[in-house]
């Protein structure tokens, strides 16, 4: 490595650094793809020793292979790895925002809805992962990425452990960050989807307080509080919220949530129905017929006596005045060891108005509320009034919009409809309704564009079509497909057998989101799109078999897709 910025790096024009920790993160431009891009690139320690930097590069290039497997809306995109003169770097999506580190950093705490839409977020994320064999191990909020236009995403899979291949890190090595590590990372065990639900929970309890759940001056005060210590509970969190933090922050992996959709479900399920959790109700005293608590030893103290019974002594604000005796009798309790013992009784206070005076604030505190009621009905009515106006209007406006923007399908390029609806997404339209129409129709014209695209060819612009339908309407399969085949022409055309697997593999994973989404529509193009994902996982399998290398994960996975089908 050169000891100052370089100024490009394979095809990609440095702009500047942004970040520098264990490795480098510049802002870089893409002039093949015109377009921005983040470049990572792998820095080794001076000194290291070659064994030691084998070990950075593979973990370098696991990181490109964890993250550049999964395309999902919240997680961060990986567009290219590569290498350059022995300088290794990694092109990804260029994220314009800031961390959640930076939110807390500024904010403090969160909002309980604030907090939770990104729990979820990043929990739909990490579920994506999860389904397809990686686990992230270091979700921390420095790894969360607030966008400007509002989305969320995931990023450095650096230390990401690959299910489907044998693990770097042999037990009782530990890598993570240590205040958001489970107890079973932090001993070196072997962990599972369970352990990133583990430190979704510590994320979500920092956004709720503003501190983490287990602290320490030092890494084995922190490792020894995640171990053995309970979090604090937090008094203004709401019941349910609190219930499915404190389980996600369970010691033992089989009393969490089992996976990061059921931790989703219950966040979603716990702030949609408040009323359905209720604190547990406080401990009350036993009242005796005397109207106080029975007298015990020890003043202002809660105490059990002898027979098991609750009292407490009651606070005498005249140490030397004469004390009343209760017979044994009027405790209710007979036999008491304390019935005999004195107890001292206050003399009956004076009212502080008399009858007259209480029965005249009575009618002018009814008729002060009453003037009060009045104007808030009539403020209220006034305002509700307006809004209905406003809404009325607000609504006839969209609907216009909606039949200007469906008269214009078909009649001007698909450009320049692409760029009439993204305008509407981005000013007037908040009907949820017709918002969520405009969508849909928008993926359909990026998808209809990013096939003109891959025609002419242009893969590279077809995959960014593709990738932004896939945005705006996740659930459709036909948007995988698209991108599949993309993949699938882009391996063909790569120089390197490195190069051809990487993409290989992404139109697998393509053609599997595909199967799955198409399971409940049609079975007949789920047995299709498997099909086609055992064919890609194959055609790894002959590549690596032709160079000599190892090719049994992808056969077994291609067989495993193959034998799922009829």
């Amino acid at each position: 490595m050169s000891a100052g910025p370089p100024t490009t790096l394979g095809k990609y024009q440095i702009i500047r650094e942004i970040a520098r920790s264990n490795d480098i993160v510049y802002e870089a431009y893409d002039p093949v793809m015109n377009r921005r891009v983040a470049l990572k690139e792998l820095a080794v320690p001076h000194g290291s020793t070659p064994q030691s930097r084998d070990e950075r590069i593979r973990r370098f290039l696991r990181e490109a292979k964890a993250a550049g497997s999964l395309s999902h809306p919240n997680i961060v995109t990986i567009y290219e790895v590569g290498e350059e003169a022995g300088r290794h770097f990694i092109a990804m999506e260029y994220l314009d925002g800031r961390t959640l580190r930076n939110e807390l950093d500024t904010s403090g705490f969160l909002k309980p809805e604030r907090a939770v839409e990104i729990a979820t977020a990043v929990l739909e994320g990490l579920e994506f992962s999860h389904r397809h064999g990686v686990v992230h191990r270091d979700i921390k909020p420095e790894n969360v990425q607030l966008l400007s236009d509002g989305r969320i995403k995931l990023t450095d899979f650096g230390i990401a452990r690959l299910v489907f291949e044998p693990n770097l890190t042999m037990d009782g090595q530990v890598f993570g960050t240590p205040s958001y590590m489970s107890p079973e990372q932090v001993i070196g065990k072997e962990i599972d989807a369970r352990s990133d639900v583990f430190s979704v929970g510590v994320i979500l309890y920092e956004m709720l307080s503003g501190q983490k759940p287990f602290r320490g001056d030092n890494v084995m005060a922190i490792s020894y509080a995640i171990t053995n210590k309970e979090p604090d509970f937090l008094p203004q969190v709401a019941p349910g919220l609190w219930a499915v933090t404190k389980r996600a922050l369970e010691k033992t992996p089989s009393m969490r949530f089992d996976s990061a959709k059921q931790m989703e479900d219950e966040l979603s399920r716990a702030m949609a129905q408040p009323a359905a959790y209720a604190p547990p109700p406080t401990p009350a005293y036993p009242t005796y017929p005397t109207g106080g608590f029975v007298p015990g030893p020890t003043p202002g103290t809660v105490q059990i006596n002898p027979i098991g019974q609750v009292y407490q002594q009651p606070f005498n604000p005249s140490p030397n005045a004469p004390p009343a005796i209760f017979p044994p009798q009027q405790t209710g309790l007979p036999g008491h060891p304390f019935a005999n013992l004195p107890v001292f009784v206050p003399p009956p206070r004076r009212p502080l108005l008399s009858p007259q005076q209480s029965a005249f604030a009575r009618r002018v505190f009814v008729i002060l509320g009453s003037m009060v009621v009045l104007a808030v009905l009539v403020i209220y009515g006034v305002r509700s009034l307006g809004q209905a106006i406003g809404r009325f209007a607000e609504e006839q406006d969209q609907q216009r919009l909606r039949v200007q923007l469906a008269e214009m399908n078909g009649k001007r390029p698909v450009v320049e409809q692409i760029a009439e609806y993204e305008k509407a997404l981005a000013g007037p339209l908040t009907d949820a309704v017709g918002r969520g129409r405009v969508m849909r129709d928008l993926a359909i014209l990026y998808e209809r564009r990013g096939q003109e695209l891959e025609a002419e060819p242009n893969l590279g612009e077809a995959e960014r079509h593709y990738l932004r339908a896939l945005e705006l309407d996740p659930a459709n399969p036909l948007f995988h497909t698209d991108l599949a085949n993309v993949y699938a022409k882009a391996g063909m055309e790569a120089n390197g057998v490195d190069e051809r697997a990487f993409r290989l593999e992404n139109s697998g994973m393509q053609w599997e989101e595909a199967a799955r989404l198409a399971e409940p529509r049609s079975r007949d193009d789920a047995v299709k799109y498997r099909a086609a994902a055992a064919r890609a996982y194959e055609a790894i399998a002959r590549e690596l078999r032709a160079t000599g290398q190892m090719a049994r994960a992808e056969s077994y996975r291609a067989r495993a897709i193959a034998l799922a089908g009829p």
